[in-house]
């Protein structure tokens, strides 16, 4: 073994060796110092690369003016040298091109570690200059070509990475970070990105200490000068809401003072009669006060809704619109939910868009109670609306967007919370998330009772909600107990004939239905039904659902021609409501399909199951939990 052998053999002693002409010394010194000053990133260092883990630090770098003794020629210090780096960089110039040390160096380097060792640095001239620009030239003849194993130059040409450190190139620290890539075998990009993260940092620290200093400095005068123009434009605010609070309470206190005896028979006045008389004057009177006439068609609209007289509530926003020309977040809210009550699906969810888009330019870009309550009711009904439509992903992302804005503020209410949870609850409950609709109502029964007690709507309402849960998951008992203490609690609070009431006669007559309490689970649907098409008007796609479970009501007592009809009845609701093919009216197929193959008509059956389930992996795909439940139900009927 020689004795360069016997050097490789103890192990690399530098990360590189710096050659170059004595010209390009400045070059060599700054690029000695910042290689063995870098430290690497913390999140690199120890990464396996072909060259191994990678160091914390590329010191030592070899420069040969630092480490020997001025000789006369290559001498067996340099040769030593050469041996132990890892890397050899050339800083090429028409300087270094001539010079017959470097022209050396990088033979011996290549013949002892091969040319891909070799990294190249242009400072000046042109790398392989074209005959007529020789002078030009910044490659050695041992950098420019293939040095054989023997050490003999070769006419073959070589492509040695190159790095150029002048501004009109990569510049210094894209060069050195190229410099850096070789020696350590981490990707480029890494390098970069972890720098400019770093530099980021730095700058956010020196920004911020400037910030404070400035604002420091001059932060009196401006807040002074800021508080007397938000004062201003506050006042400003505050006398026109102020002025517009006073008309609207003006005006809803006349609507009252005109209803009186004297005019009318005391008996014959009804809060319906009011809110009428209040749109007509709202028309005639107010006319010249569109921002007042906006305002209190958004009032008596949601008056009108909690009555259940939805098309009134849609025409006052629609006649105050066309009358005013002032478009308002809050009607057209609530323009919104009067569609859905209908189970106008695709006109509500438009409205709903359109709320949505007039909140963002009412509150652009505030976070306060009033805006985050508004976006949060509109993403709410959305999302109630992508879960009737069998949305449910959507609708998901929707309940998550109301509760992320419910919680946005400070002391956020409790009763809006529960109310989101519960509608999500049941969007959960259908997709089969039985264990996350449970927890999600047992939240919001929680939130209720910490805040309004137990005589609220809501709690009926969640009570209804967990039936429908311990329904779906089978448990039956649970879910009579649930939905019989949810009427108790909507009966002491709603009128007779309230939709609401009817939700919950829906689900007992389906809960009795699947206990075989058929006469018992009749009435309640057909209680349902028409408190339905009475606060309707008309039909509703709620009163279909009662309606397919009437049909299997009839089917299992044995009367086919009434369940078909029942069925019929269905399907006109969903026609009506959805306005397009619903997983519903898949539903209704399958359903219908068990009641025909009882009956013996086992090829309409088959047909029906085929049908329907086409519909709902069509609209719910085939993976959701409601499909895969029907699909083993027509699975059973081909079986039998």
């Amino acid at each position: 073994m020689t004795t360069n052998q016997d050097d490789q053999a103890a192990g690399p002693a530098y990360r590189a060796f710096i050659s170059y002409s004595h010209q390009d010394k400045v070059v060599a010194s700054w690029l000695h110092k910042e290689l063995e000053r870098y430290r690497l990133p913390k999140k690199l260092i120890g990464k396996d690369t072909s060259l191994g883990a990678v160091p914390a630090r590329l010191s030592p770098i070899f420069r040969d003016q630092d480490e020997l003794p001025a000789s006369g020629n290559l001498g067996h210090e340099l040769q030593d040298a050469l041996a132990r780096s890892l890397f050899l960089i050339v800083i090429c110039s028409p300087a270094s091109a001539v010079s017959k040390w470097v022209n050396e160096e990088i033979r011996q380097f290549k013949v002892i570690h091969g040319a891909d060792r070799v990294l190249a640095l242009v400072v000046d001239g042109v790398p392989n200059a074209k005959p007529g620009a020789k002078q030009q030239e910044c490659f050695a003849p041992a950098l420019k070509f293939v040095v054989a194993a023997d050490g003999t130059l070769t006419d073959e040409p070589s492509e040695p990475i190159a790095a150029d450190l002048r501004k009109s190139a990569d510049g210094k620290k894209l060069a050195k970070f190229k410099l850096i890539s070789g020696l350590t075998g981490l990707r480029l990009d890494d390098l970069v990105q972890r720098e400019a993260a770093r530099r980021i940092r730095i700058l956010v620290q020196i920004s911020v200490a400037s910030v404070l200093a400035a604002i420091f400095s001059v932060g009196l005068a401006i807040y002074a000068n800021e508080q007397r123009l938000e004062a201003n434009t506050q006042r400003e605010i505050a006398e026109q809401e102020s002025a517009t609070a006073r008309a609207v309470s003006d005006f809803l206190v006349s609507i009252f003072e005109r209803a009186n005896s004297l005019d009318e028979n005391p008996n014959a006045i009804t809060a319906r009669s009011i809110l009428d008389r209040g749109s007509q004057r709202i028309t005639d009177e107010l006319a010249d006060q569109p921002l007042v006439q906006s305002r209190l068609s958004a009032t008596i609209a949601r008056a009108y809704n909690n009555l259940g007289l939805f098309n009134q509530a849609i025409d006052i926003v629609d006649s105050t619109l066309a009358t005013s020309g002032v478009e308002n977040s809050a009607a057209y809210l609530i323009k919104a939910e009067a569609l859905h009550r209908k189970g106008e699906l695709e006109l509500s969810m438009a409205a709903a868009k359109h709320a949505q888009n007039l909140v963002e330019l009412e509150h652009l870009g505030e976070t306060t109670r009033v805006a985050a309550k508004k976006r949060a009711d509109i993403a709410r009904i959305q999302a109630v609306i992508h879960y009737q439509l069998g949305q449910h992903d959507a609708g998901l992302v929707a309940f998550g967007n109301a509760l992320k804005e419910l919680e946005s503020v400070p002391e956020p209410n409790k009763v809006e919370i529960a109310n989101t949870l519960q509608n999500r609850a049941l969007l959960l409950s259908d997709a089969g998330e039985m264990v996350w609709a449970a927890n999600d109502l047992a939240r919001a029964k929680e939130l209720v009772l910490a805040s309004v007690g137990d005589q609220d709507i809501l709690l009926g309402q969640i009570a209804l909600a967990q039936a429908q849960v311990n329904f779906l998951s089978g448990n039956l008992e649970p879910a009579l107990d649930q939905i019989k203490n949810a009427i108790a609690v909507l009966q002491r609070i709603l009128e007779n004939d309230n939709p609401t009431l009817a939700d919950a006669y829906s689900m007992l007559g389906q809960i009795q239905h699947a206990l075989g309490d058929l006469d018992q689970a009749k009435t309640a649907l057909t209680q349902a039904v028409s408190i339905y098409t009475k606060a309707y008007a008309g039909r509703h796609y709620l009163s279909g659902i009662a309606e397919v479970y009437l049909g299997l009501i009839a089917g299992d007592q044995k009367d086919l021609v009434g369940a078909l009809a029942h069925f019929e009845e269905a399907k006109l609701h969903y026609d009506v409501s959805y306005g397009e093919i619903h997983a519903n009216h898949g539903d209704l197929l399958v359903n219908r399909a068990t009641v025909l193959a009882a009956a013996g008509d086992i090829e309409s059956a088959e047909r029906d199951c085929k049908s329907g389930m086409d519909i709902l992996n069509a609209t719910l795909g085939n993976k959701a939990a409601f499909t895969q439940q029907l699909q083993a139900v027509c699975d059973e009927l081909q079986n039998k």
